[in-house]
């Protein structure tokens, strides 16, 4: 751990208004020089969009009334120069209308989307979705793509080392490149992934590799959605061992399927060789929910076994409450890639639970307690945590640092003194984020969402707000009431900033609220309590230990089942969860069991679901046969349906006809031979 008294390299913070973009310097040595830029502007007028690069060294904006703007801001910052003004790179050309942009995993390039223009009559259409070099912004290849969904994007990416691209050409093929061919003048692509149905795929952007592990192999999700009757599917495979054809390729490491899933979330984890899936839709067909219903697994790319890949269901703590299952509100990795693997979820009913998991396991290692908390933000080092209230609560947030599993006290810098819970509430909020060095904390007030009192507001690791000057050099009231669009801390290299502990308490000092000597003095000169005189009447709320007005009762029945932070062990109760440690996705033990052992338990719950599954495709397959039988006879009966189907059977032999004779199969033969026979039917119908 680094000394206090280090020169650090200073945060950066980018606001962008209707206005004007600007970067801010946050200097944590506090230094008040005035050669030092603590604010640059990048671009003036209104902008829609921006995308830092990984590492933070570049920095894109879209302005409508010029286009997309790359900005080189590691020679920005290191500059010496004492300008407040810097000039772009470059303007990539003719993007004014881009709606998406990012960078690919290491920064090397850049991919936008832009609204396809529909193609004149036997004109090849022009490519909307474009690659260009974050070098120069120079353009280097573009593919045409109709449309495309916020959660498709990107829809080519790059693995985390840039060796390979891989590029979702359409529903069934996502197609692999070379990762530099862009750069050149080979722009093809070099194998394919046969994947039908996929809606979006995800790639790892971070990979740690581990004994055994080959480097030269990459992992690759893909989502099918729900269609047809048929369940929306998550898939885990290794590329090249995979390639979805049956010669050529290995089976995939994890296939899970499962019905109420519209919209799927797939997060990796640091090490990039697992993966969290949230799946989400609008309506509960079970009718236990108002707001949709949710899902959360982890798929793991080789089991405990070490064999095979597996997907477990994420058991929840909060999610059970009664006979109603809660909501998954917010689910992220721990982000240090050097320390064993975690994840912290918040689910449930308000107020929710906030539990912290194994990586590997899955199961529950310590419960932060209930809070009305919907936002999960981990420093980028790992050690602390931010859970707010953020959107429509109130905006609560509690810190706690995740290697002592403690919330961390806030202390009066000047005191001493112990300041509890002040300071800790960020009403408004919309965006948050933590500084690439993990000791700020910043939240944002932003439009459209919030049109009054916009601004950013930093606090320190424990939650207490910083109005130094000296490190909070913009003014909020030039963004009142509604001109700020968004601020984001410019993101650094992990190695950039050292893994530092929490700094020690300062000492209190006498005469200050919060020392012991005062404290007693304090509780002494303390008026004493009212005590009504005997046989007058007083009213319940008044009373000792009496009753609470409804609003408090109203609370205390509805998180009566609260419980604080608690350490999660194998003889822990867990609300929610079975009193005892069992496999993951298991169901607590009960009466009906009859003693059995756990391998007849075992059995019997994969008889039951295999006669389940058995269940249910009968019923598939008899709803299928009768949809069928229905659907020929209503056309029997309609003359009007059976003479369409006939012109559009002949239609197709016209076709035939008119193709070289040899170069038809059997089935074409045997159509373009029916022709007088459908011609007959045809004129029978008299239609």
């Amino acid at each position: 751990m680094s000394s206090d008294n280090t020169k650090r390299p200073p945060c950066h913070i980018l606001f962008r208004s209707k206005k004007v973009v600007e970067l801010f310097t946050i200097d944590e040595n506090g230094s008040d020089n005035d050669s030092k830029k603590k604010s640059i502007k990048l671009a003036n007028g209104m902008s829609t969009l921006h995308s830092f690069s990984p590492s933070g060294s570049k920095l894109i904006v879209h302005l409508p009334s010029s286009g997309v703007q790359l900005f080189d801001i590691a020679a920005i910052t290191d500059s010496s120069s004492s300008t407040e003004t810097a000039a772009p790179i470059a303007t990539l050309g003719n993007s004014k209308g881009v709606q998406f942009m990012s960078f690919s995993s290491k920064g090397t390039y850049i991919v936008t989307y832009e609204k396809a223009t529909k193609p004149t009559e036997g004109q090849t259409p022009l490519p909307n979705l474009k690659i260009w070099s974050s070098k120069d912004g120079s353009f280097l290849y573009g593919f045409y793509m109709k449309n495309i969904r916020r959660s498709q994007w990107p829809p080519v990416q790059w693995t985390h080392d840039e060796q390979l691209a891989f590029h979702l050409a359409n529903s069934n093929e996502i197609h692999v490149y070379n990762g530099n061919c862009f750069s050149t003048n080979e722009k093809r692509f070099t194998n394919k992934i046969k994947c039908p149905g996929t809606f979006s795929f995800q790639l790892p952007q971070t990979f740690v590799p581990t004994i055994g592990s080959e480097e030269d192999k990459y992992l690759l999700s893909t989502f099918v959605q729900e269609s047809k009757g048929k369940p929306a599917k998550v898939s885990l495979m290794r590329y090249p061992d995979y390639l979805g054809t049956e010669n050529k390729s290995k089976p995939m490491l994890v296939n899970k399927s499962f019905y109420q899933a519209e919209e799927c979330s797939i997060k990796f984890s640091p090490k990039g060789d697992s993966a969290l899936v949230l799946t989400t839709t609008s309506v509960d067909t079970s009718g236990d929910s108002y707001y949709g219903s949710t899902n959360l697994y982890l798929l793991l790319s080789e089991n405990r076994s070490g064999l095979n890949g597996e997907a477990l269901s994420v058991p929840l703590p909060g999610a059970s409450k009664g006979n109603v299952t809660g909501p998954v509100l917010d689910v992220a990795w721990m982000p240090n890639p050097t320390k064993p693997a975690a994840f912290c979820v918040i689910s449930g009913r308000m107020p929710a639970m906030a539990s912290l998991h194994n990586g590997l396991t899955a199961e529950p290692t310590f419960l932060f307690g209930n809070a009305h908390r919907n936002t999960i933000v981990f420093s980028p080092h790992g050690r602390f945590v931010t859970l707010g209230g953020f959107g429509n609560l109130a905006g609560g947030m509690d810190f706690y640092d995740r290697n002592k599993l403690k919330k961390i006290p806030q202390y009066c810098p000047n005191t001493g003194a112990d300041l509890g819970a002040n300071g800790n509430t960020a009403s408004c909020a919309v965006g948050y984020g933590w500084s690439p060095s993990s000791r700020y904390f910043m939240v944002s007030t932003t439009t459209p969402r919030m049109n009054v009192d916009n601004g950013v507001r930093l606090y320190k690791y424990n939650g207490l707000e910083i109005c130094d000057p000296k490190i909070v050099s913009w003014d909020n009231s030039n963004y009142a009431p509604d001109q700020l669009l968004a601020a984001e801390f410019v993101p650094a290299l992990f190695e950039k900033y050292p893994d530092r502990s929490q700094s020690p308490a300062p000492k209190r000092k006498e005469g200050e609220p919060g020392t012991a000597p005062e404290a007693a003095a304090a509780a002494a000169a303390a008026p004493a309590a009212y005590v009504p005189p005997v046989g007058r009447y007083v009213p319940p709320g008044a009373r000792k230990g009496g009753g609470l007005s409804l609003a408090e009762r109203m609370r205390k029945e509805r998180e009566g089942s609260t419980i604080g932070a608690t350490k999660v062990t194998a003889k822990t109760s867990v609300p929610g969860l079975p009193g005892k440690k069992l496999p993951v996705g298991m169901a607590a033990s009960n009466a009906n069991d009859g003693g059995k052992s756990k391998n007849a338990l075992k059995k019997e719950r994969q008889r039951l679901t295999k006669q389940k599954k058995e269940q249910e495709e009968k019923e598939e397959k008899e709803r299928l046969e009768k949809e069928e039988k229905e659907r020929l006879e209503a056309t029997r009966n309609d003359p009007a349906k059976q003479a369409k189907k006939l012109k559009k059977t002949l239609k197709q032999i016209e076709e035939l006809k008119k193709k070289d004779p040899f170069t038809l199969n059997e089935d074409q033969k045997k159509k373009v031979a029916s022709e007088s026979e459908l011609l007959e039917k045809l004129a029978a119908l008299n239609v």
